[in-house]
């Protein structure tokens, strides 16, 4: 979407300066906070409150019973079940002096209370078409008759003609949350809020439900409207204020109100309206009448406060919870024949389908109405309390909580709830992963403890037919239903249900609010202020653990931290503690999966890390490992609507192949589910140009924008590590021994079992030959079978392995799955060279001849090893051009290209790319090398920072 067609350098300066002064020191809601409060403060000083009538502008009830959005109408939900009767006594509860009810379209309402002899401000709030942008807006209308009314409604399908009626009649008018739009359209332009200036008086800048954000633009949209705009505004869009009943020269009117449709929060948020001399005249006018009179003046200032999302998540609970109860079956024809997309029709379909068998369980439904009575500050009674099975009594005891605080102050009772919903959530998992476990001890057929890759891989399919995969049919089946996944719905389908609502309220809420996000960036550049920084988090599911993954992220999080970059990393981890730059939540489970290595599965709290993206106003998210938090990854882009990244660090389709026997056909199922994945990001990067390729390639068909190759940083290396005695490492080994070194996951796609045949052929000549293999894994038992003859070291720490670097002589890396190969820059920036297979990763690295070796097969492996140890120059070359290799893959300019092509920001002066001041290796004499040879790795940027090296 392009909103502004203005020259944007009159207003970056005020954006750039605000960011940079008050965002960086606060933060981006913080800053939001002190401004919005700063406002209501000097509202407070503008009229006594003796002369002011206390009014909810704007909430609805039951008579809002056409909802624009369109699942609502599909399944014939009205925006609330709330009746008149109880809204007026919420209102009057909150001391409102002046009643008014503002439902879709319709003043019925307002007729009845009048009808009762009950003062009412009469009101509505129209959906008007703007033609020009097929958009439809709302605008809240006072101050009307019935007759006015049926005209209103026939002119509300052209907005100008709306609003010039409303202008004859002097019909008071609102435009509420004017950036909030129920539809995304692509259509809206700068153009649209030109046309309101010149067209309202009014403008609602208080929403209760509605994000702190859009409520800051659009105060500082307001108050920036000045008469010259106004006209200038005009004349652009050959429009006439005095046809909108629009003076250019009155500064535009601010108002709040609820937008309550539960009664949860009706008359916390209105407007106070300035009534001078308001006791006397009391005596002889209604409340009403003076209330239209301080609206049509503009004496009127907000009061109340904007809730972020957490008071939209609380109202959808609460009306998802009576959803639950109250949903009829909405008809198949009708689905079908409604206007909206397929999946619409599908989701509505899935959803009617869903809650109407949930009826059906009348514990479920009882829950459900406990919710909403809660809500309402009713307590579960009694014998609900008796009946309820204890593992389920925590929910009573969060439900008990949540009436008691309805009770108390708006700030209390939103905070109960809010903490309850999280702590509740948390607690339902844990039941969830308490009864999942107690199936797996049971081990009831649900995951056999000797499940192989192989058998996991061919059962990862589900039944067309569902009844197939939930009861059974009596056949055997070659899919998950075999897992017999019935066993354990039974004792799982509640806590999953009821957490499923409570994240869907969540997600919904949030999603509600930001389905426009383009717009309120273009906005905020468009009116100078409020722009909302740009900030990654960073989610994967190893940081602190034994693998190559976790290792390269951890020198990405060590730079992030250095240069203080515009990206937080955050794990699920039982032992990591927060840093700098690392959010560290607790796992709710964790699994170990059998036959898959060492790499604990943990389960992170998903509320949780929703709540930390929020507050941390992140705009945007990255994952790069492929299991629990590349769910949570999605689940944070559809809840908050903000750009997504993958990095993709394994080849899965190669794991497979090295690790199993599955056929194609097997294999090509789990190329579509990783496909149906990466689909889901806006952008892939990927560490080498076969996997760039084979992702853009027709198996994959990933756009060619999407992928972004990028690469891994080489790490500095300690000086404060010397070499040590070969002998120290291998028995009985001289200085002059010749040494290979291995150091991966010590597993079979690794490769390393070329190794005994590479080994015993290269020792017909060279035979005094050894090699040392670091790492730990699931093959280790065997590879040592394998070579008896070599020295196992294990695991290593960074220190260990830099020594290892440092005192041997050739690293070999048999591996054709790695993706890049951090151990090949590791050795690098010891002096190490390297012999590789010429595949994926190693080939975009290695210089064949300079710093290492490519070879196709263990026949070239093996005479590259003799080759090297023979020829002791080529040995001193090859260590030297290793070290200038390893600075050709510096942090700065590789994590500039990274965050560049995430849309992020630089700090200022990075990217440029300090050299090594010193980096003598094992008593070299030091000469300054040229570096403008020998420079072809794939990333120009990185090519472009070497420029010399001292050696």
């Amino acid at each position: 979407m392009n909103v502004l067609h203005a020259d944007k350098s009159s207003y970056l300066g005020l954006t750039q300066s605000f960011s940079d002064s008050q965002m960086s020191e606060k933060g981006f809601r913080q800053s939001l906070q002190d401004e919005f409060g700063q406002f209501i403060s000097e509202q407070e000083k503008r009229f006594p409150l003796t002369d002011c009538l206390k009014i909810d502008l704007h909430c609805h009830d039951h008579n809002s019973d056409i909802p624009d959005e369109l699942w609502g109408r599909i399944l014939r939900l009205p925006e609330t079940w709330l009746k008149t009767k109880k809204l007026v006594k919420h209102l009057q509860a909150n001391d409102c002096d002046v009643i008014t009810v503002t439902n879709h379209n319709n003043a019925r309402s307002c007729w009845a209370l009048q009808e009762k002899n009950i003062d009412v401000l009469v009101a509505a709030e129209f959906t008007c078409y703007f033609p020009e942008y097929e958009l439809y807006i709302h605008i809240l209308t006072y101050g009307f008759d019935q007759e006015q009314e049926k005209i209103l409604n026939q002119k509300r399908q052209n907005v100008y003609e709306f609003v010039q009626y409303a202008a004859q009649q002097d019909i008071a008018l609102i435009v509420p949350h004017p950036l909030y739009f129920y539809t995304k359209n692509d259509k809206i332009d700068v153009s649209l809020f030109e046309k309101m200036a010149v067209m309202f008086t009014r403008f609602e800048v208080l929403n209760g439900q509605r994000d702190l954000w859009q409520s800051v633009l659009t105060l500082n949209w307001a108050q920036g409207l000045t008469p010259e705009k106004i006209n200038e505004y005009a004349k652009k869009h050959n429009l006439n204020p005095a046809d909108f009943n629009v003076d250019p020269s009155q500064q535009k009117i601010l108002t709040g109100g609820s937008d309550d449709h539960t009664g949860l929060f009706a008359g916390l948020c209105g407007s106070y309206l300035y009534i001078p001399d308001l006791e006397q005249r009391l005596k002889t006018q209604k409340p009403s009448e003076l209330a239209l009179e301080a609206i049509k003046k503009g004496n009127i200032r907000p009061f109340g406060t904007v809730g972020e999302n957490e008071k939209l998540s609380i109202t959808l609970l609460d009306y998802f919870a009576q959803v639950a109860t109250k949903i009829k079956d909405p008809g198949l024809l009708r689905i079908l024949l409604h206007r909206g997309g397929t999946w619409d029709k599908i989701g509505c379909f899935v959803l009617s389908n869903a809650l109407l068998e949930m009826q059906k369980n009348k514990k479920t439904m009882k829950f459900f109405e406990c919710v909403h009575d809660a809500l309402q500050g009713k307590k579960p009674n009694l014998l609900v309390k008796w009946k309820i099975s204890k593992d389920y009594r925590f929910c009573i005891e969060y439900l008990e909580r949540i009436a008691e605080s309805r009770n108390q102050s708006n700030e209390v009772f939103v905070e109960t709830v809010t903490e309850s919903i999280n702590e509740l959530f948390t607690f339902l998992n844990q039941l969830i992963k308490k009864r999942v476990s107690h199936a797996l001890e049971k081990n009831n057929g649900f995951i056999p403890s000797d499940l192989t890759t192989e058998e996991l891989t061919r059962k990862f399919e589900m039944p067309s037919q569902l009844t197939a995969l939930f009861f059974g049919d009596g056949k055997k089946q070659d899919n998950i239903s075999n897992i017999q996944v019935g066993q354990i719905l039974d004792n799982l389908s509640f806590p999953v249900l009821i957490s499923s609502i409570l994240a869907g309220a969540t997600l919904a809420s949030t999603r509600v609010l930001y389905q426009n996000r383009d717009l309120l960036n273009e906005f905020a550049h468009y009116v100078g202020k409020n722009a909302h920084q740009k900030r990654a988090l960073y989610l994967t599911d190893t940081l602190k653990d034994k693998n190559g993954v976790s290792n390269s992220l951890s020198g990405k999080l060590a730079e992030v931290q250095r240069s203080n970059l515009p990206v937080d990393f955050l794990i699920c981890h039982n032992d990591a503690h927060p840093e700098s730059h690392l959010h560290v939540v607790r796992p709710v489970a964790t699994f170990d999966i059998p036959k898959y290595g060492e790499q604990e599965i943990r389960i992170p709290d998903l509320m949780e890390i929703t709540r930390i993206f929020y507050k941390g106003g992140y705009d945007r998210i990255i994952c790069s490992t492929e299991g629990p938090m590349a769910v949570v990854s999605l689940f944070i882009k559809q809840m908050f609507n903000v750009p997504s990244y993958f990095f993709m660090h394994t080849d899965w389709i190669d794991f497979i192949k090295s690790t199993t026997n599955l056929n194609q056909y097997e294999r090509d199922r789990v190329r579509r589910l990783i496909r149906a994945l990466y689909e889901q990001y806006n952008g892939i990067f990927v560490l080498n140009n076969e996997h760039k390729d084979w992702l853009t390639s027709f198996e994959m068909q990933l756009n060619p924008q999407q992928v972004k190759l990028t690469a891994h940083h080489a790490q500095k290396r300690d000086h404060s590590i010397l070499p040590i005695a070969k002998s120290s490492i291998v028995k009985g080994a001289t200085e002059s021994t010749p040494i290979l070194l291995v150091a991966c996951r010590v597993s079979k796609e690794k490769g390393l079992f070329d190794l005994p045949s590479i080994l015993t052929a290269a020792k017909q000549q060279l035979p005094e030959l050894k090699i040392v293999v670091a790492g730990t894994g699931p093959a280790s038992d065997e590879l040592k079978q394998a070579l008896p003859d070599a020295t196992f070291v294990g695991w290593q720490n960074k220190t260990q392995l830099a020594q290892l670097y440092l005192s041997l002589d050739l690293f070999i890396f048999p591996s054709k799955f790695d993706t890049f190969g951090n151990v090949i820059l590791e050795s690098f920036t010891h002096g190490m060279p390297v012999l590789a297979y010429n595949c994926k990763g190693p080939k975009d690295i290695i210089e064949d001849g300079i710093n290492g070796f490519l070879v196709d097969n263990k026949e070239q492996m093996t005479n590259k090893v003799l080759e090297y140890f023979t020829n002791p120059t080529l040995q001193d070359e090859m260590k030297v051009q290793a070290l200038i290799r390893a600075k050709q893959y510096q942090a700065e300019p590789i994590m500039a290209e990274f965050l560049t092509n995430m849309g992020l920001d630089l700090p200022a002066g990075y990217n440029q790319s300090p050299l090594y001041a010193d980096t003598s290796q094992k008593g070299m004499s030091e000469s300054t090398l040229d570096l403008k040879a020998n420079t072809t790795s794939p990333l120009s940027p990185i090519n472009k920072a070497a420029t010399s090296l001292t050696v």
